[in-house]
């Protein structure tokens, strides 16, 4: 094979990769957004296994990432010490809802037992052909050790 055929092939090869990384982007990005309630659901879920202090459950409920970071032991252990607010919630509220195709972060605020309201944030991405939860973080300054006015605790 000639040098000119063998430079064509690897043009055509490259031209043919990079149209579909083109196209695979494209349809990545104006995937329509997940309805509120499927992330709503996945929440949930794993919300439900924490209560029910079913961690394995829990730790299915994870993102990927999450559980190559974390065996199920260092997951319950976290959990354990840093989320008490969630495992011991009375209520749970959904807030706003942020989304694109693969990734959103829902806004989730727990009545506690004493009436105080804490709110977390939740990274959740597209796994599997559902939603899994890639990451929980607190948003300090809706942290409230007195009653909000209105709520029902």
């Amino acid at each position: 094979m000639s040098r000119l055929a063998k430079a064509s092939l690897l043009f055509f090869f490259l031209s043919l990769c990079a149209v579909a990384l083109f196209v695979a982007h494209h349809f990545e990005k104006h995937a329509p957004p997940p309805a509120p309630r499927e992330l709503f659901a996945a929440v949930n879920d794993q919300l439900a296994a924490f209560r029910a202090a079913d961690f394995p459950s829990a730790y299915r409920c994870a993102a990927a990432g999450v559980q190559h970071q974390l065996t199920l032991a260092q997951f319950e252990s976290m959990v354990r010490r840093n989320y008490g607010a969630i495992t011991r919630a009375n209520r749970v509220e959904f807030g706003s809802v942020k989304a694109d195709g693969s990734s959103a972060v829902v806004q989730v605020f727990f009545f506690g037992p004493d009436g105080g309201v804490r709110c977390f944030l939740y990274s959740l991405t597209a796994e599997g052909g559902g939603w899994k939860i890639e990451g929980v973080e607190e948003i300090r300054a809706y942290e409230s050790a007195v009653p909000l006015v209105g709520s029902h605790a």
